[in-house]
């Protein structure tokens, strides 16, 4: 009876990963609530890392669609309202949760994710994908608002994420009425080009606060 079982076993575990659609945990902090999008104009800035990279970056294309569609404006260095800065990193990790014990006096810390269960073997390493994104204010550069969004799949392929990624974090422009977000989303068509040869953005299903 044990090899029918773990077949079974397995075979509830499969079909139980597949039911799981994409989503993106989302962190957000500061408020764009105020802006005019008739002066919501912007300019994308590069750390100084990012600087040396003779060719575009893999997210710009897809942070100015988005940002487009949000009614934002790609403007002139003299012109922008914020300059736009990202941060993008993916590494292989274990799910982990800290729940805000004694050690932390409360409060959640590595991005308040909530467990997704176990981390069967069967089904390959965990990767993390995160992308940041900051808004500064000109002309005094203070953050007016910063956002991140997170997820974690089993590809280790970085750049399928970053649709999912920018999705997420542009889903609402910005989040405001709780500090985290979980965000569901279409599995995005790959073979489908979006604005400036980005690649197509997925659909957002749902968006909701995330329990304290």
């Amino acid at each position: 009876m044990k090899v029918p079982m773990t077949i079974c076993t397995l075979s509830m575990l499969g079909a139980l990963a597949g039911c799981a659609g994409p989503s993106a945990d989302v962190r957000a902090t500061g408020d764009l609530s105020a802006t005019d999008l008739a002066t919501a104009t912007y300019r994308l800035a590069r750390t100084p890392a990012q600087a040396e990279a003779d060719e575009p970056l893999p997210y710009e294309a897809l942070l100015r669609a988005g940002l487009a569609q949000r009614g934002f404006k790609e403007g002139t260095p003299e012109a922008a309202r914020y300059i736009v800065s990202a941060a993008w990193a993916s590494r292989p990790s274990d799910v982990s949760v800290e729940t805000g014990g004694s050690g932390n006096g409360g409060h959640c810390v590595g991005g308040c994710v909530p467990s997704e269960g176990p981390s069967f073997p069967w089904f390959g390493k965990r990767y993390t994908h995160t992308l940041t994104l900051r808004f500064l204010a000109l002309p005094d550069g203070r953050e007016a608002y910063k956002v991140s969004a997170v997820k974690r799949d089993r590809n280790a392929d970085a750049q399928q994420a970053l649709p999912y990624l920018v999705a997420g974090a542009l889903a609402r422009l910005p989040y405001a009425g709780a500090p985290q977000w979980r965000v569901k989303l279409k599995e995005a068509d790959h073979a489908a080009a979006g604005q400036a040869g980005a690649p197509a953005m997925p659909d957002v299903i749902s968006i909701k606060p995330l329990a304290q």
